[in-house]
């Protein structure tokens, strides 16, 4: 008789969770936070903002914080703050989420009928009208019938203003956003009844508009003490994920890293996607999980509209967060918005506080890439080629590399190809090196000119001039008479410099020339 040992189960995976006590109660995995927690909630009368993209762990957040403050010990069990806090001080918690109060029928009837379930809740009656002095109101009584001060909790704040922004027309959002202005104004008048406050939200919309009033209010977005509050540091991955990772390939953590780390909020602190992670954990296949749960619209219409493609290596000024005002339709500042949502991230801040932000990582690279390259062509583009890309890049085989190039680009419908617009093909070409994993620069500035694109591989470096109605022959010539090769000397790589010549009547490459340089 053989004895069969049971494999001990492995823990579960706290995927789509965002209560506390849920996660909490039973063999479940939880990043311990509640050291920055206490270091946020220990002081008195404190209001706090932090931006973060969605599905990184704001909500559980402010469910852990709702659950300390109401005092639920057992649920604080062997985590770093169970020891630290007073769990006799108890206070009411005001919970307000706007990610679900549905506000699509109107946003000032859905604030009235949750401020009043919110009542119920506490057995009190409102009589005011307006959102805002519904608040107000609720926020007295409560006060008056506990004898303390209140917890406020608000998540998702500007879903209302985000779910409405249109790239032609801004006018719905600026409502929304003039609604929730008057909504949130109460709230400083009635700090002296607030123990503390924290609203989160995607996006930081300028003071001069949503947080005028709450001059108070204290931004953790990118402060460095907070950087690692949500998603998850290689540390809390390797050890909280250690039982999921005994059972996997041992290159597991840097193909881990490479598909979902990067996120920093202070250039130094990189963190994983929680929800990338928890899903990766659950299928063992690595896909872009956090990407699919909801594409960015109208920020792709934009960055099309205006012609933008290039994200990567962009250097901002250190004021961005504060810079996206609805108002400035024609020039919002997409940088800003592309942050704060998690499509780009600060790699690095240099001295003269300059932030340096780009992809956080492969999953996002990919897929915005791949969903930008749809918005230029109009049609739907996937990958199915990539990886003859990838392996004709390995192989040095440009005619390889050219034959997949120029079936895509005649797979644009005729209707959406731009004749004439050289930029149209450099956008095309760029996003379509991107969207299959390249290390690849376009419009590289160098001392006497802009190469088109580059792409360095482990082995050489490709570079690229294209010419719209030239010839191949003039495009490799503008290469070598402006030296552009000389320019990447310094990477010490074998140098093939290639000519391509596009023809808008054949609507593809018509030619192209290599020379080893």
């Amino acid at each position: 008789m053989f004895k069969i040992e049971t494999m001990k189960p492995l823990p579960q995976l706290p995927i789509g969770r965002q209560y506390f006590a849920n996660i909490r109660q039973g063999n479940t995995i939880y990043i311990d936070k509640t050291q920055y927690i206490y270091k946020m909630c220990k002081m008195e009368n404190t209001a706090y903002f932090l931006s973060r993209p969605r599905r990184f762990g704001k909500s559980l957040t402010l469910d852990t914080i709702g659950e300390l403050f109401e005092g639920n010990l057992l649920l604080f069990k062997d985590l770093w703050i169970e020891n630290k806090w007073d769990w006799s001080d108890i206070y009411p918690v005001i919970r307000l989420s706007l990610d679900a109060i549905g506000h699509q029928h109107g946003l000032t009837e859905a604030l009235q009928n949750e401020l009043h379930d919110i009542a119920e809740t506490f057995d009190i009656e409102l009589k005011k009208k307006s959102p805002g002095a519904l608040l107000k109101e609720l926020i007295q009584k409560v006060v008056r019938k506990k004898g303390k001060q209140v917890v406020i909790l608000i998540d998702e704040y500007d879903r209302p203003i985000v779910d409405y922004i249109d790239p032609y027309d801004f006018q719905k959002s600026i409502n929304q956003r003039d609604i929730l202005k008057d909504f949130f104004d109460v709230l400083k008048s009635a700090s002296k009844n607030i123990r503390f406050m924290l609203i989160t939200g995607v996006s930081k919309f300028a003071r001069v508009s949503i947080f005028s009033s709450l001059n108070h209010l204290i931004d953790l977005t990118a402060d460095p003490n907070y950087a690692a509050l949500c998603g998850y540091t290689q540390a809390e991955l390797e050890s909280n994920f250690q039982p999921y990772l005994e059972t996997m390939p041992s290159n597991t953590l840097e193909k881990l890293k490479y598909w979902y780390n990067g996120y920093s909020w202070d250039g130094k602190t990189f963190m994983y996607n929680p929800f990338s992670v928890l899903n990766f954990f659950n299928t063992g296949q690595y896909r872009n999980y956090w990407f699919t749960t909801g594409t960015p619209t109208f920020l792709v219409k934009i960055l099309s509209k205006r012609f933008e493609y290039k994200l990567e290596k962009k250097e901002v000024n250190d004021t961005i967060l504060d810079s996206f005002v609805l108002e400035q339709k024609d020039s919002l500042d997409l940088d800003s918005l592309l942050l704060q949502t998690g499509y780009l991230t600060i790699k690095k801040i240099t001295t003269h506080q300059k932030w340096i932000l780009n992809y956080p990582n492969q999953e996002v690279k990919q897929s915005f890439a791949q969903f930008l390259l749809s918005e230029f062509t109009h049609t739907r583009v996937t990958v199915p080629y990539g990886a003859d890309i990838l392996e004709a890049l390995d192989h040095n085989n440009v005619g390889g590399i050219i034959t997949v190039l120029n079936h895509l680009i005649r797979a644009i419908p005729d209707q959406n190809y731009i004749q004439n617009e050289e930029k149209f093909f450099h956008a095309v070409i760029h996003l379509i090196f991107t969207m299959v994993g390249t290390n690849v620069q376009s419009e590289l500035h160098t001392s006497i000119g802009r190469i088109d694109t580059v792409i360095v591989t482990e082995e050489r470096i490709f570079l690229f001039e294209f010419k719209v109605n030239e010839s191949a022959e003039d495009a490799l010539q503008c290469i070598k008479d402006r030296l552009y090769a000389e320019s990447l000397r310094y990477l010490q790589k074998p140098i093939v410099g290639i000519g391509v010549s596009f023809l808008t009547t054949i609507k593809g490459i018509a030619d192209f020339k290599i020379e080893n340089l």
